[in-house]
Parts: structure tokens; sequence; C-alpha cells
């Protein structure tokens, strides 16, 4: 990540390649498993225990009964809170793909620089967490907010448009969360593409639509459904958006899985909801995988064709060509104004919110480091992030690099198992967790909360640290090995160095995963413990405060600098 290209929005997880002929040794095979051990360990203990733990509450505890289920079944309500999450994720999936062909398209056919904003533009929402662009969309769209001021200031409406806490606030926050899984793997899809095909359609006598509709269309129709796969996937286990911007209307499967928890205190029906929830999620995954393959999920933008941009027609844009741009640009500003709107208004004063504001000050900020709630707060998610990453990083190094020391046919089945963590709905993952901590008092603790968060960020080392791996030729391993050096000499002075850059990605990654976490937060710790994103979710939830949105502005601060140092990391492996 001549202009860069954009860093994948997962990474990779194509197999490191192994030397011709070269056999794997006893010791060499050893080291494998020990390397993979840690992970394994802590996946059984803190990921696979609680889940099958909560799973089995399901089906009764005297014995086997399929009592909840029948009551899912029956009830009309919950038939409705079922068929209710299938459709919002269905029009947010459809939703995210009609969206991003006209953004991805409008990057894939501009010149460098204007690529390079744009690249920015899909990547910096991505990065932010998405309590922050959730609270940022609902200041923009509830009664007095931004977007019903100017539709009233034009004369397009006398009185403000219901656009949050309905259907329409639910589609809007999960669309721009779930986007950019499609535009990335569109833009490459289409970077891509053949130009000799486009070009030898034209020959024939195609217009631009017919070349978009017979060439472009079908070439990049795998891409479109990777995404739209991803996105569905990660829809249906959504708690924060449809909690925050919905109604009692757009109820959802995980927030009657978190309301049965801590308000009806029914384990046994929440564990019938997780498991018919958890069962969705793995089907969709297992065909994902059948037919896109394990790396596919993770490699996100995908290698894209440099050199000239994409044209659909030598003879310049279409008028179909100008309206997409039009709409590209269009969708390129949805994609940024909730960050746009939300840091001019931490700045303002005034107590009240307002866009832009009547004066600038740096009051919510200091107000933000003079509270000890809201500072405290700060520094228990620093603390949380810090134990997280070190254990990530840890864990998930040691797993990549053994993986590549193990025999070929056990690899695809532990980076399925291992990536696990990443699929579940976290809201599954915060019950088990909250039902296996809560008997030994780590519920409340930062320990239990970063243990929570490991699960989840080292995952995503062991990735990144795959995806480098892949430049790592082994012979230099034998080499030096051969020559006498030991193998932690080795490791510091030859294999280290070569894959530094995918750990520093991986620990970019596990810190964003620990400081944006709100999920576990919410069941693991308590008024004493909480996290600022937990702080910050019981304020929206509420009312917003001005402080809040200072809070969101210092969380966008931190992702600009860790894109940064994300980009510069890729520059780096690439």
């Amino acid at each position: 990540m001549a202009i860069p290209e954009p860093p994948p929005a997962r990474p990779s997880l194509t197999a490191v390649p192994a030397v011709a002929g070269m056999p794997v040794r006893p010791a060499r095979r050893l080291g494998g498993w020990l390397g993979l051990l840690p992970m394994a360990v802590l996946l059984t203990a803190a990921f696979a225990v609680p889940v099958v733990s909560l799973l089995r509450l399901g089906f009764g505890d005297g014995g086997l009964s399929f009592e909840h289920f029948r009551r899912i079944a029956e009830v009309p309500l919950y038939r409705s809170i079922l068929a209710t999450t299938l459709t919002i994720s269905a029009l947010t999936t459809l939703l995210c793909v009609v969206l991003s062909y006209p953004v991805a398209y409008l990057m894939a056919t501009v010149g460098p620089r204007l690529r390079a904003v744009l690249v920015v533009v899909v990547l910096l929402p991505f990065w932010t967490s998405s309590l922050v662009r959730t609270t940022a969309w609902i200041v923009i769209l509830q009664g007095n907010g931004i977007l019903n001021k100017l539709l009233m200031g034009v004369g397009l409406t006398s009185e403000p448009v219901a656009f949050v806490y309905n259907l329409s606030g639910v589609l809007i926050g999960m669309t721009h969360v779930l986007m950019p899984f499609v535009v990335l793997p569109l833009y490459a899809a289409l970077r891509s593409l053949d130009l000799s095909t486009v070009q030898a359609a034209e020959g024939l006598g195609a217009g631009p639509a017919t070349v978009f509709v017979r060439v472009v269309l079908p070439l990049t129709a795998p891409g479109a459904v990777a995404g739209a796969t991803i996105v569905f996937m990660n829809a249906i286990g959504f708690y924060i958006t449809p909690a925050l911007m919905g109604g009692p209307a757009q109820t959802m499967i995980s927030q009657v899985i978190a309301d049965n928890v801590n308000r009806e205190l029914n384990w046994g029906f929440a564990a019938a909801l997780s498991t018919m929830l958890l069962g969705a999620t793995l089907v969709i995954f297992m065909l994902f995988q059948r037919a896109f393959g394990l790396e596919r999920l993770f490699s996100g933008a995908g290698t894209a064709r440099s050199g000239e941009p994409f044209r659909l027609t030598s003879r310049g844009r279409s008028v179909g060509g100008v309206l997409t741009v039009v709409f590209g640009l269009l969708v390129a500003v949805f994609l940024i104004a909730p960050i746009l709107v939300v840091f001019p208004m931490s700045l303002g004063s005034s107590p009240f919110l307002s866009f832009p504001p009547d004066d600038y000050s740096l009051r919510w900020y200091v107000n933000f480091f003079e509270t000890s709630k809201w500072f405290n707060a700060l520094i228990r998610s620093l603390q949380v992030a810090g134990l997280t990453v070190a254990g990530a990083v840890v864990l998930g190094t040691a797993a990549a690099i053994g993986l590549g020391r193990i025999p070929a046919r056990w690899r695809t089945a532990i980076e399925t198992l291992f990536v696990l963590p990443m699929i579940v709905p976290v809201i599954i993952l915060a019950v088990g967790l909250y039902y296996l901590f809560a008997p030994t008092g780590l519920v409340g603790t930062i320990w239990g909360l970063a243990i929570g968060h490991t699960v989840l960020a080292a995952p995503y080392v062991f990735v990144t640290v795959r995806a480098s791996l892949k430049s790592f030729d082994p012979s230099l391993e034998l080499a030096a090995l051969g020559l006498g050096a030991s193998w932690a000499t080795m490791a510091r002075r030859i294999l280290v160095p070569t894959i530094l850059p995918g750990i520093l990605a991986g620990a970019v990654f596990a810190f964003i995963t620990s400081f944006d976490d709100v999920v576990l937060a919410l069941f693991l710790t308590n008024i004493r413990t909480r996290t600022l994103p937990k702080l910050m979710y019981e304020g929206v939830a509420h009312e917003i405060d001005p402080t809040i949105i200072a809070a969101a502005g210092l969380i966008i601060l931190v992702t600009i600098l860790l894109m940064l140092v994300n980009l510069l990391v890729t520059r780096r492996r690439a």
C-alpha cells in the first residue's frame, strides 16, 4: 500500500513456497508443531471452550432438548426477528455492491494522483472505528442534524425527515461500515482486466454499455460476489449499528441474544439463537471457501495491474461513463462524510452540536482529559490494547512460522481453525467468554478483556506474517544453520528482518481490533473497568455529549496515524 496501490483489506493466506525437493526434517517438523502450540492452546481455552459451552446450553441442561429451538420456530416474534436479520443483511449487501461499482470504476479510470486520494477516501473509513462512524451518522441524520438542516434550508422539505432510528438509519450505517469489503476487490478486478479484451469487443462494434454488460460485468462478477459474501456474513452478526441507529422494528438476532443474557437471564434461549447464528455463518463461510478459497477472504484488494488507467472505450468517456463518475464521486463523499463532519464539530465550544461550529475551541478536548471517567477509560483502553498487541504478536508470529514447518497436508485445516475467531460473530464469543469467566472472577478485569481481544487479534497477526513469509526463502535458513548458526541467531539476523513488515502490520491490526472493540467490552467490563469505546457507546445510547465527539476526534487522529504507519509498512513489504 509511481502512486501506491491500496493495501489488502485483509492479508493473504497464501502458503509459503517450498523449496523443491527439500524434505521436512524431524527437528524442523517438531519446531513447527511447538510454534503452533501456544496459539492452539489460547484458541482452545478462550475460544472453543466458551463457544461450545454456550452452544451446549441451547440443547437443555438435564438432557438433550430442542425446546428452545421449537420456541424460535413457533413464536411469530422470533420468526420475524430472523426474517428481519436476513432482510437487513441482504439489503445491506445489495447496497454495498451497487454503490461499490461506481467508486471502484472511478478509482480504476482516473490518474495516479486522484486515484491516491480516492484510495485514502476508501481506506480511512475502513480503518476508523465503526462506533465512531455510527456516532457521526447519528449526528448527521438526526432530526436536528446536518442533513435535515440542509434539506430544510434549500426548501426541499418543511419539516425534519426521519433518517435514523429506523430501517434507513440501519442500512446507511451498515452499508458505510461494510462497503470497503466490496470496493477493494472490485477495484482490483477492474485494474486487472485485459484491455485487449475490451478493445476487441469495441472493434466488433460494441458500445460502452454493451462492453460493460457483456465483458466487464462478467469478468468482475467473481470479485463482486466474493465481496458480497463477506458483507452478508458480517452483516447477519451485526450488533452495534442496529442497536444505535435502528428502532424496535429493526431488531436483529445479535440484539436478542444480548437481551436474553443481560435482561432475561435466559442463557438457554440465548444459546439456541447463537447456535442458529453460528450455523448460518459457518455455512456461508464453507460455501465461500469452496467457491473462492480461504486466501480470497483476506486478500482484500488483491493484485491490481499497474499502468495506464482502465478505459471502457478508447473514444473517451461516454455519457454513461460521465454519469458513473459523478455517482462515484457522490459515493466517495458518502464514505468520507462522517470523518469530515465529526472532527470540525469536536472543535466547537458550544454545548449543542452544530456544523459548522459557531466558533472553534479545544474546550471538549480539555474536558476529555480533565474528566476522570473519560481519561481513565482511555488509559484502560491503551493498557488492554498493549497487552493484546504483545500477546497477539508473539502467538500469531510463532504460529505463522510454525505452520510452514509442518507437513503440507495439515496446513489448510489448521489455517481454517486459526482464522475462525475472525469469522464467528463477536456477540457469540462475548457471551461465551462471559459465561466462562464469570465464575473465575475475570469479568471486570483488564486481563479478562485482554484475553478476549487476543483471541480476536492473534489471527490477524497470523495471516499478515504468513503473507510476509512468502518472500522468505527456506534455503537461507538451511544455509545459515549449515554454516553453524544457531536457530536463534538465524531468526534474529535473517528470518525476523524479512518478515518484520508483516509483524508490524499485524501489530497495527491487533491494536485497532482491541482499541475499537465494543461488544466484548460490554460483557467483560464493569463501570470501574470500562474502556473508551464502551463509555462512548453508553453515551451515544442515551444522549450525545460533545465530549463523545471529542473522543471520536481523538480516535480519528489515532486512526490516521496508524493508517500512515500501515502504508509505510505496506510499501516496505512491496
